[in-house]
């Protein structure tokens, strides 16, 4: 059977974009209670989802590709949250290469018939001091792999997006761009890929930027522009960039970006999630946020929502809920799932647990936020 890992969002085709005005009404979304979908070991699986969710069906069978530990699998179920089996469709790298510690897909598009394109976190850890809590530390990158059999395995392209500045051995644990979320803006002409800048330039922190790239030139590295003072004018690999959205505060990082078109609202609807640094057991302002647009480029400020107060990063021993995706049942993207990685205490066994894969139900309605 054919997989379409063409995401939901990617196919709707909406029309003009001057069409997708502000909805009538306010944004109020409402999560529902907790569900484990896949338990830490489930199988096989540890430290995961590592990133966003890619869909690539969800009928007659449901498929997705998803990080977990050091590289990507291939989940395949009878419906979506129901998974019966994973498979190991793509590893780090050799020493040396880019990719050397980290190979986790976070998307997936198709662009042609027949050539599915994963986008990928890279992580070169060679050199890098730790982030802390036993984490390596990463030049990070975005990549591009490509499926001809859907999905079963992808032959690895290269980079499509980096940093600004070269791998700093003596910098910060983290540098460069990653945890990337991509899909095709309504027209179809064009590939918006969001992602996290670790670059601490200009005095700002860690933030959300995006890139794009015509569809049709979907492989070529060279094709992807970075936003940056207004429009997509720097290239993508070693350009400059400019974010489209921040945490508003200091010493706080906004990341994770998960971005999808919500029809009932006639708005792109990013959920990502808020690290205040020095908030540790106790979010106040951390936690998981959506955030609203009419072109999926220009992001309002308000109505902000703070979806669930929660610590958002790893640290050994605390609760952790990370790496949001919105998966809508298809009723205009009013009603769906939002699923994300989650630990009660984190850490490495035996004392403490890695990351799963959890659900809430969630819900738009009429009110205020």
């Amino acid at each position: 059977m054919s997989l379409k890992l063409t995401f939901i969002v990617a196919t709707l085709l909406l029309g003009p974009l001057s069409a997708l005005g502000a909805a009538d009404g306010a944004k109020r979304i409402e999560l529902g209670p907790a569900e484990t979908v896949l338990a830490d070991k489930a199988l096989g699986l540890r430290y995961f989802p590592d990133g966003r969710l890619a869909v690539g069906r969800t009928r007659p069978d449901c498929r997705v590709l998803l990080a977990a530990g050091v590289s990507s699998f291939l989940l395949e179920g009878p419906a979506m949250g129901t998974f019966t089996k994973a498979s190991k469709v793509l590893d780090k790298g050799e020493p040396g290469e880019f990719d050397n510690g980290y190979a986790g897909i976070n998307a997936a598009v198709r662009a042609k018939p027949g050539e599915l394109l994963a986008f990928y976190h890279a992580e070169d850890q060679e050199g890098m001091k730790t982030v802390g809590h036993g984490i390596p530390g990463f030049y990070g990158r975005v990549a591009l792999a490509v499926s001809r059999d859907d999905g079963a395995s992808f032959e690895k392209r290269g980079p499509v997006l980096s940093g600004r500045f070269a791998k700093d051995a003596t910098g910060p644990g983290d540098q460069g761009v990653g945890e990337p979320w991509v899909l095709a803006e309504p027209r179809g002409e064009f590939l918006y890929a969001y992602y996290t800048s670790h670059e601490r330039v200009d005095g700002r922190g860690v933030q959300i930027c995006m890139a794009r790239c015509p569809v049709a030139d979907a492989t070529r590295a060279d094709a992807w522009k970075k936003f940056h003072a207004g429009g997509f004018t720097e290239p993508g690999l070693g350009g400059k960039d400019t974010p489209v959205f921040t945490s508003g505060l200091s010493q706080a990082d906004a990341v994770f970006p998960h971005v999808v078109f919500v029809p009932g609202l006639r708005q792109f609807m990013m959920t990502f999630c808020l690290n205040v640094w020095r908030e540790a057991d106790n979010p106040k302002r951390s936690g998981i946020y959506a955030a609203f647009s009419h072109d999926g480029i220009h992001w309002l400020r308000e109505p902000m929502q703070q979806l669930w107060k929660v610590p958002v990063v790893p640290a050994i021993g605390r609760e952790l809920a990370w790496h949001p995706t919105y998966i809508p049942d298809g009723d205009g993207g009013m009603h769906g799932w939002l699923y994300y990685g989650y630990s009660e205490s984190w850490g490495h066994p035996p004392s403490h647990k890695p990351h799963y894969l959890m659900r809430r139900r969630m819900t738009f309605v009429a009110g205020n936020p």
